[in-house]
């Protein structure tokens, strides 16, 4: 897969390849929608290094490296299964089948998101991965949402909550809040003003505010440092409530391969000051702060947090 042999050829790249592997790890989504000439002209490189880098990865060319790319986010992104060979009624659909069914639906709005939309839910989305705690707000039919969202959030092991933007709510939940933390608003409908006033104190405390809503000239998507909005250019039959739904759980889906590959580069790591412990201990090696420092790395990992 191309993210590990990006990894495993890192230490080796020149400085022009480290920015190419920089921007494909970190913003994938948006490396998917460019072309070999659009990355290099969005990195300031030659699109003969753009070539060279994936060749250098064992590519026929950027092309290749393109289409695994895509299909990586076509997998744990955008579509996770498409239907096949549903010439059966609904009714006699099986349990995956149906399952499949709704994914699909809930992810179909994500076509109209634009590339520069793309790069806002990535952003989001590693901000989200990377505070200590995740504070979701929404009024109305959204709030529905939030609660959903928080709940997946907890069982990807982040400490997040969503509360409704009134009066009680905003006060029980904002003592809590601290510098660093996030507070995401869900702006669906009428001007949000309650989510802008919510945000404007979060920011106050120090934390950081995003917004994602149907409407970028809500209060609350022009109070917020990071917004992601899509009302123009959607079908009129497309509800806004479909997007935000979609978006969130594209980020959620995000979420969680990031998280899996890191705790998959912990492991590595702990298995390997592992094996040097066992070589010190074959070979009789009697330096015991040696041995300490490995048995320190050991301990560090495996109580470390997955960082991204």
């Amino acid at each position: 897969m191309f993210k590990d042999r990006i990894r495993n050829g890192y230490a080796q790249f020149s400085p022009g390849f480290r920015r190419l592997a920089d921007f494909i790890l970190n913003h994938t989504l948006e490396a998917a929608l460019l072309t070999a000439t659009e990355l290099a002209q969005r990195l300031e490189v030659d699109p003969a290094t753009v070539v060279r880098f994936a060749q250098e990865l064992g590519y026929t060319g950027y092309r290749e490296l393109s289409q695994e790319i895509k299909q990586y986010i076509h997998e744990h992104i955008t579509a996770p299964r498409q239907l096949s060979d549903m010439d059966s009624k609904a009714s006699e659909a099986t349990e995956e089948q149906r399952l499949a069914a709704q994914l699909q639906k809930i992810y179909q709005p994500l076509q109209y998101l634009s590339p520069a939309d793309l790069r806002l839910l990535e952003e989001i989305g590693a901000t989200l991965n990377a505070v200590p705690a995740i504070w979701i707000t929404a009024e109305g039919s959204a709030i529905h949402l939030g609660q959903a969202f928080a709940q997946e959030l907890q069982n990807l092991g982040l400490a997040a909550e969503a509360f409704e933007s009134n009066l009680l709510s905003t006060a029980m939940y904002l003592d809590q809040v601290q510098a660093g933390d996030a507070l995401l608003a869900l702006g669906h409908e009428g001007p949000q003003l309650n989510l802008s006033y919510v945000l404007r104190l979060g920011q106050a405390k120090g934390g950081r505010t995003l917004c994602i809503s149907s409407n970028g000239m809500q209060a609350a998507a022009r109070e917020a440092q990071l917004t992601l909005a899509f009302s123009l250019g959607t079908p009129s039959a497309m509800s806004g409530l479909a997007l935000i739904a979609a978006v969130l759980a594209a980020i959620a889906n995000m979420i969680s391969q990031q998280r899996k590959e890191s705790l998959q580069q912990q492991e590595e790591l702990r298995q390997k000051y592992l094996q040097q412990l066992v070589e010190l201990r074959q070979q009789g090696h009697a330096d015991p702060g040696l041995a300490l420092a490995i048995w320190s790395k050991i301990l560090s990992q495996a109580n470390r947090p997955p960082i991204l």
